[in-house]
């Protein structure tokens, strides 16, 4: 087995700057060995070359005295810790762009992309194609390195100012664009035209294209050699980031954790997540740290869903500025040590599937998403995440789910996901107007279709009914209605009556809301429910559980949950169940009640209580960080004090002995 699938690693991430080529080595290594890292992700080369290099397309750092990634490697390696070499081949130094104008990335205008002295490189230019093939075949020549990483790969828009910078325009990606679809690069970001749908056809192959050349690159000196970006296509490890920015529009995204390592392990069998924790607040602010109460959470999250622990600052431990999240790192990092056995062993046996939107985070139902999402943290129900990309995939595993719920979907790419939700015994639940590109799979799996967008909107409400579903209204008849809402036609039986709008101000004025026959959702064939609204994204952007209670309701009703396993808690505590071994399940909480909406504050302590319908366990285990502690009684677990995070080992079945 491969090092990377062994064990649930322990990586920190130094993105070093060009004064770090002088790197205090002794100090690297002791305080990798203080945290408890067993891997280094650390630069290597790219924009800067932290080593010597015999090849023209490197710029070496100017504080380059001697080899000091390679005696990096040595002393890492004779200290039990492995090494990633971090690469960064999206721009150049703006010399190298001088002499080879053909590399770089330009916009409509025809413009490099300059930031400071490096310059743009377009994935389709030579630097990237060729030269970078170069460059990773030298590193793995002269090091024994256990993985590499690249930063910032693919295709970017944006420059470190976060200015758009659109397109590319290069002739290489004009050229190749044409000779594949034989039209002119777009140069608009348009989901509407036909070009730019072609335009994202051909990002995904390019990318998919060179991150195959360098896995055949990779594997020719040593397949043993770890591969990672942020793409599933070709890697060993899949990165993902829970990082903070000051212009990102609110609500913040608590959950942001728990969302990417959960996303990639239900998307990518066989490939290790690693949710990096940044420790900035911003890229401008890189010297500042966030909340310790926000860094641990991020990763507590990252263990808690199985995945590595990533943590990232950038430079050299020997002059970074703020230091008041390390203690908070140490301690998760040991935690997860002290019981790597269990987390190298945690996997999920959830009957709940959520399908997270493709792109997550570039389209409005983005927002349907994380508030279904956060509606299920909230009422502790165990559930995997797919991302839309990986629906071939799932396909073969919709079996194992009770319920699959689609927030936003727009459509279904993949004919094999498509087929076995049409023949699936899971209640299908899809809000957020799913489906309105794909008619056909609409009219098949909930026997509608969307007509048109009901009119106005705002001031209008739906009616909970029927009450016995809707067993959470008995004191309130009306929620509000906002955003898309769409008249449906077709067969189910309609639930949440449309009430339409009426005046709503002066006080004198506010009547003439009428109750109408336009249904706010509907149940197909006794199991498919359609919502032609978002009631996610109003519980995402404004809070009110009238939205959440609607969903939860509807849950509730078509006998989707198990319940064998009951927890009685506060919403603000993260519940996380699943077996970690043979007749053994870990249950982890996060407590989140220090989130206010926008400052990370120390959680309260809580209480919480777990109990079990079915089989009773044999023992518990309470997990500290000295060891573990047996609990008495098994029947139930009432834990008095929660804190930022907790852990036991539950049993059943098994001779007991001594953990």
């Amino acid at each position: 087995m491969k090092w990377w699938m062994e064990h649930r690693f322990r990586m920190i991430q130094n993105n070093l700057r060009d004064i770090d080529a002088d790197l205090d080595i002794d100090m690297e290594i002791k305080k990798l060995k203080e945290f408890g890292a067993d891997v280094v992700q650390i630069g290597c080369g790219g924009i800067s070359a932290f080593s010597p290099s015999g090849l023209d397309c490197q710029v070496p750092s100017p504080y380059l005295k001697n080899d000091m990634f390679g005696t990096l490697v040595e002393r890492c390696h004779d200290n039990g810790i492995k090494v990633i070499a971090r690469f960064d081949v999206s721009k150049v130094h703006e010399s190298l762009g001088d002499i080879h104008p053909e590399w770089l990335s330009r916009r409509a205008d025809g413009s490099a992309i300059c930031f400071n002295d490096t310059v743009a490189a377009c994935i389709n230019g030579g630097y990237q194609q060729v030269k970078a093939l170069e460059i990773i075949k030298e590193i793995l020549g002269k090091y024994p390195v256990d993985g590499i990483f690249f930063n910032m790969f693919g295709y970017q828009t944006r420059d470190y100012d976060n200015r758009y910078v659109g397109i590319c325009q290069c002739e290489n990606c004009k050229r190749r664009f044409l000779g594949m679809y034989g039209e002119m690069l777009p140069t608009e970001e348009n989901e509407d035209d036909p070009i730019y749908r072609r335009y994202r056809e051909f990002k995904e192959y390019t990318v998919r294209d060179i991150l195959e050349k360098i896995r055949r690159t990779i594997d020719s000196v040593n397949p043993e050699i770890a591969l990672s970006t942020y793409s599933g296509h070709c890697v060993d490890i899949v990165r993902t980031e829970s990082n903070s920015a000051l212009d990102r529009p609110y609500p913040f995204w608590i959950y942001s954790a728990s969302d990417n390592t959960a996303s990639v392990e239900g998307t990518f069998p066989g490939k290790v997540p690693s949710n990096c924790a940044i420790n900035a607040v911003d890229i401008p602010y890189r010297f500042m740290g966030v909340s310790p109460f926000l860094n641990q959470i991020r990763l507590y999250q990252n263990m808690a869903n199985g995945s590595n622990l990533d943590w990232c600052i950038i430079g050299a431990f020997e002059d970074y500025p703020d230091r008041k999240n390390y203690d908070g790192v140490k301690e998760v990092f040991r935690f997860q040590k002290r019981y790597q056995a269990y987390f190298d062993n945690l996997r999920s046996d959830a009957g709940v599937l959520l399908v997270q939107p493709n792109p997550p985070y570039e389209t409005q139902f983005s927002s349907e998403y994380r508030g279904v999402f956060r509606m299920l943290k909230e009422a502790h129900i165990q559930f995997d995440v797919i991302m839309q990309d990986g629906l071939d995939m799932a396909a073969e595993h919709l079996e194992q789910y009770k319920l699959i719920i689609l927030p936003g979907i727009e459509d279904v790419d993949s004919r094999n996901f498509a087929q076995a939700l049409k023949s699936s015994d899971a209640v299908i639940l899809a809000t957020g107007c799913s489906f309105r590109h794909n008619g056909t799979l609409l009219k098949e799996l909930f026997g509608q279709a969307l007509a048109e967008k009901v009119e106005p909107v705002r001031g209008s409400y739906i009616l909970t009914q029927p009450k016995d579903m809707f067993q959470s209204f008995q004191e309130q008849d009306w929620i509000y209605m906002d955003r898309e809402f769409y008249r449906m036609q077709g067969e189910g039986n309609a639930i949440l009556p449309y009430v339409s709008a009426a005046m709503y101000g002066p006080p004198e004025r506010c009547f003439g809301h009428e109750v109408t026959e336009i249904p706010g959702g509907t149940i197909y064939k006794e199991k498919n429910i359609y919502l032609p609204w978002q009631p996610g994204t109003l519980y995402y952007q404004h809070g009110y559980e009238a939205f959440k209670d609607i969903i939860l309701d509807i849950i509730r009703n078509m006998g989707c949950l198990e319940d064998d396993f009951i927890v009685t808690a506060h919403k603000s505590l993260e519940v996380f169940y699943g077996p970690c071994g043979k007749g053994q399940y870990l249950l982890q909480m996060i407590n989140l009640s220090g989130f206010n909406g926008t400052t990370v504050w120390e959680p309260i302590s809580q209480q919480a209580g777990f109990g079990w319908t079915g089989r009773i366990p044999d023992r518990i285990w309470e997990l500290g960080q000295e060891g573990a502690v047996l609990q008495e009684g098994t029947d139930k677990l009432v834990i008095s004090s929660i804190g930022a995070y907790r852990a036991y080992l539950i049993e059943f079945g098994q001779e007991g002995k001594g953990r």
